[in-house]
């Protein structure tokens, strides 16, 4: 496999997550697929200088991490608020309100996470260990473990209000 192929494989297989990672540090979407291009390019150009990169998803977050953060404070981008599917399981109009409802709690809750809390669930929910989310963000396993506790206690206290 060559390396444009190979390359051009895990940009299929990666590209979405790394977006999504993206999306959760408050970097408008425009800006999040021009940052998940450019962590591909690195990517492609580590390589072809033949550096060894043992854990491509994990050296690709990283790298889309650095870019995002820089985004972020070279343009001062206002927090988003996450989208999230929106479809409906209830069949009657309470149910789809009280959904609506809580919906909106929970919204409203990862919209006051900080942007740390964020991303640790972000990539936790991708089927990161604490270890590759810690390597990630340049932080310790232990303060992935309190990023994550504190973002997980306000949901569920959102979800249960």
């Amino acid at each position: 496999m060559t390396l444009n192929q190979r390359v051009a494989a895990l940009y299929e297989e990666l590209r979405m997550d790394v977006y999504r990672y993206v999306l959760t540090l408050a970097v408008p979407p425009q800006t999040a697929q021009d940052i998940t291009q450019d962590s591909f390019v690195r990517l492609y150009e580590a390589l072809h200088q033949g550096t060894a990169i043992q854990n491509a998803r994990a050296w690709l977050l990283r790298v889309a991490h650095n870019l995002a953060i820089n985004a972020v404070r070279a343009k001062n981008f206002s927090s988003e608020q996450l989208t999230l599917d929106d479809a409906v399981t209830s069949e009657s109009i309470e149910d789809r309100l009280i959904q609506e409802e809580r919906r909106g709690r929970f919204r409203a809750a990862i919209a006051l996470l900080s942007v740390q809390q964020r991303a640790c669930l972000e990539l936790r929910a991708q089927g990161l260990r604490y270890r590759e989310v810690a390597e990630i963000m340049g932080i310790s396993n232990s303060a992935v473990g309190e990023f994550l506790r504190r973002a997980i206690l306000r949901l569920k206290e959102a979800l249960d209000e």
